[in-house]
């Protein structure tokens, strides 16, 4: 599962739990997290939860777990990485976590 850059510190601390992907089929279970820096950093992790919603139907508590400040800058990175995406397109809330040392 690829992050952007900026998401590696908020994963390495427990920050940031979850990730909205969209059009982007993830799986349960073991997982690497790859994230895109000069050199690759990859991190085990594990995907414990997916579950469906509506770009309009996420929530402050959604955009706080995926390690944001609040839904805008939720919103605002959602536009950033999927510049087409709309209220109305399904999105998946993927909840993971780093694996057992």
């Amino acid at each position: 599962m690829y992050f952007h850059r900026d998401y590696l510190d908020a994963v390495r601390t427990g920050r940031k739990t979850t990730t909205v992907r969209f059009r982007d089929p993830v799986a349960t279970g073991p997982v690497d997290m790859v994230f895109e820096l000069d050199e690759e950093v990859v991190l085990r992790g594990v995907v414990t939860q997916i579950t469906s919603k509506r770009v309009g139907e996420l929530t402050e508590q959604d955009a706080i777990a995926d390690g944001f400040r609040d839904l805008e800058e939720l919103h605002d990175r959602l536009r950033y990485h999927y510049p087409d995406i709309v209220p109305s397109d399904e999105v998946a809330i993927v909840q993971f976590r780093l694996a057992d040392a």
